[in-house]
């Protein structure tokens, strides 16, 4: 067969459709030759509503081996049973981390409290004598301090601390160290506050309703008192005779070999040994009277009721106010060693 039959074969309608048919036999076999093979899907299968909650838990397979256990309270499960992965019915262990703010922040204040700087009026109940050594300042609240309208320091209430002497201003100062006891009818009957102030002088003239130049000063004016009437005139008697004795002396003039200045040399005589020891008595004798005059020369004493403020160095809280707090302050440690480490 010469390629002209051939050609006329494939013009003819077998020919053309045997043409047609190799066409889509090489189509479908490029196609599912090189095509990638397709995954079969299985149905999903229907939940069984009639069986138990038990039958569609998950399930886990135990392939063996060594399981690894977190040592210490560190492990969040419990202990392997007989090898089985099961959850654990109990509830993890609170992890050995704490959380805390470094910084201290604001501090807290209750409800009923009073700011730094109060000036709380009293009136001392006992005499003040600054010849003892810690005479206590006992008195009581004149005026209620108030503050925001609530009552925090009722009048009445009583107020205890320590004097001790200021020589420099003559009057009684006092230390930093307060006590304010409630005296009422109310749950704070009894009850202790300590405060840190000072007792400043109080000048003031309920009649006209003026305060004096003085009012406000440090410490507690009161009177002047003398031990003794006669020191001063004993101590300017003894400094007069040992000049005395002393300008009674013999002398001589001799000049210096070093400066050529003269100077006057007693003589070694027997009335100069008597004056010059008698000169020596006197001024040991005024060195006495001076010492115990500046010693016990003078006390302050401040009478019963003597109006005085006290200025408070600190906020005052009434929820520190409690029975016996006295009483416990003392028996908190302080300053105790610290053990050493062997």
């Amino acid at each position: 067969m010469d390629t002209r039959k051939f050609l006329d074969f494939f013009k003819s309608k077998t020919g053309k459709t045997i043409l047609f048919l190799g066409f889509i036999g090489i189509v479908c076999t490029l196609y599912y030759g090189y095509a990638p093979p397709t995954k079969t899907t299985k149905p999903e299968p229907k939940p069984n509503l009639e069986a138990g909650p038990d039958k569609n838990q998950p399930t886990s397979v135990d392939r063996g081996g060594t399981r690894f256990i977190i040592p210490g309270i560190l492990s969040l499960h419990g202990p392997d049973n007989g090898g089985t992965n099961s959850a654990s019915t109990n509830a993890p262990p609170v992890l050995p981390i704490s959380l805390y703010n470094s910084d201290a922040g604001e501090p807290e204040v209750s409800e009923e409290y009073a700011p730094y700087g109060r000036l709380i009026p009293c009136e001392t109940i006992i005499t003040i004598d600054s010849a003892k050594i810690e005479t206590p300042i006992i008195g009581f609240v004149t005026e209620d301090v108030f503050h925001d309208g609530k009552l925090i320091i009722p009048a009445g209430a009583e107020v205890h601390g320590k004097a001790q002497v200021d020589r420099t201003r003559e009057r009684i100062a006092s230390e930093d160290n307060w006590y304010i006891v409630w005296r009422t009818t109310d749950r704070l009957n009894g009850a202790e506050l300590p405060l840190h102030g000072v007792a400043l002088n109080m000048e003031r003239n309920y009649r006209y309703g003026t305060w004096a130049l003085t009012d406000g000063s440090a410490g507690l004016r009161g009177d002047i008192l003398k031990t003794d009437n006669w020191a001063e005139i004993k101590l300017f008697a003894a400094t007069f005779l040992s000049a005395a004795a002393s300008g009674l002396q013999q002398t001589q003039q001799s000049i210096s070999p070093l400066t050529g200045a003269t100077e006057q040399t007693p003589l070694a005589t027997p009335q100069n040994a008597a004056l010059q020891g008698t000169s020596a008595v006197l001024n040991q004798y005024a060195q006495q009277i001076a010492d115990s005059i500046k010693r016990d020369g003078f006390y302050v004493r401040v009478p019963a009721g003597k109006q005085f403020y006290l200025y408070v160095m600190q906020t005052i809280d009434l929820e520190k106010a409690r029975q016996g707090e006295s009483t416990l302050a003392q028996e908190k440690p302080e300053n105790k060693p610290t053990p050493q480490q062997p």
